[in-house]
């Protein structure tokens, strides 16, 4: 049986590439006729504009998002529909991305990603998180085109998000274990090992690199690498089970109980991880702690002051909601008191 999969036509990393999207674009026989440019009204919005001129867009063709919701994607949509749009080209982070990307797959477009932050590896994958009626959702999307990323502007980047990055790519160790524990239990019907080894060795390849300059170009190459391909195998698997696992839980439930928290995805996601390894795997609890200390990633995660009894509630959560994703939560049976020594552990770790 052969799998019908989407992949980017092209990926470019470089230096200055927002000034060579015409350039880059040509080189990859991409020609577009109808484009709109989907951004927010932060920083992103500067660079939007840079490919704007360099493409030659109207500005009427630029659209600002505001939230991540399914009323902002009906909106984006008509707009759309209303400039018989052919590509949509979303510029910006998680935001702008994921509104371009579904608008895209309902739409029926092409979409390409310009990411301005890297902080998680939606740049590539075929899932939108998106509130709907207040819940947030992973919705199937559209897969980029082609990925446009400027080590500039990366380089501009709040570290908090390169942290944020690096994290969710670490995450893939745990997510790749509770694929293959569901499959191994027949709750899942599809594994695939090619999925598998791109996940894991974008996780490996950060965690092993061996500098702790997270401006340096080499890491942000590798870690910008890693997000892509970790999106790729996403498509290849058909779900987004090898990179999101029990410890993509933790963030669900932990933005189900307080939605309006501040916290960025990838830090959520690090903090279930290093509760999930807690408990599955102390040899890898102790390889998240030590590269999150080389990196600085937990003085990071102190400044952004977690609150304890909100992990603990929703460490507790994540073990109640959506069960048809089989992981070690469904596997361990803890008490109370277990759960919170982990996440006194954890906090002891942090602080």
């Amino acid at each position: 049986m052969y799998n019908s999969i989407d992949v980017p036509l092209f990926i470019t990393i470089e230096d200055n590439a927002l000034l060579k999207v015409k350039k880059i674009l040509k080189r990859s026989n991409i020609f577009i006729n109808n484009p709109m440019i989907v951004t927010d009204k932060g920083v992103s919005s500067t660079f939007a504009d840079v490919v704007r001129k360099e493409l030659k867009i109207k500005k009427d063709r630029m659209i600002y998002v505001s939230n991540n919701t399914d009323d902002e994607v009906s909106r984006v949509i008509a707009c759309a529909r209303k400039l018989k749009v052919d590509f949509v080209i979303g510029i910006g982070g998680g935001l702008a991305l994921d509104i371009s990307k579904l608008t895209s797959y309902r739409y029926g477009s092409y979409f390409i990603s310009i990411p301005t932050l890297p902080s998680h590896d939606g740049i590539a994958s075929p899932v939108a998180s998106i509130n709907v009626s207040g819940t947030r959702m992973s919705l199937n999307a559209s897969m980029p085109v082609g990925i446009i990323i400027d080590i500039e502007v990366i380089k501009k980047a709040p570290v908090r998000f390169i942290y944020s990055g690096i994290m969710d790519l670490m995450s893939n160790l745990s997510a790749i274990k509770d694929w293959q524990l569901a499959y191994e239990k027949g709750y899942e019907v599809r594994y695939n090992g090619f999925a598998r080894a791109l996940a894991y060795s974008s996780a490996e390849n950060i965690i092993n690199f061996d500098d702790s300059d997270v401006y340096s170009e080499d890491l942000l190459r590798v870690l910008l690498n890693g997000l892509v391909l970790s999106g790729i195998a996403m498509e290849i698997a058909g779900s987004s089970r090898p990179a999101s696992g029990a410890e993509h839980n933790f963030s669900h439930a932990y933005d189900s109980l307080y939605p309006q928290n501040f916290l960025l995805h990838g830090e959520k996601v690090g903090v279930g991880h290093l509760l999930i390894s807690y408990f599955r795997d102390k040899g890898e609890y102790k390889k998240i702690i030590e590269c999150y200390k080389r990196y600085g990633i937990l003085e990071s995660l102190r400044k952004v002051k977690l609150d304890k009894e909100k992990v603990l509630n929703a460490f507790e959560h994540a073990r109640t909601i959506r069960k048809e994703r089989y992981s070690i939560l469904n596997e361990i049976k803890l008490t109370e008191r277990q759960i919170e020594r982990a996440v006194s552990e954890v906090f002891k770790k942090i602080s």
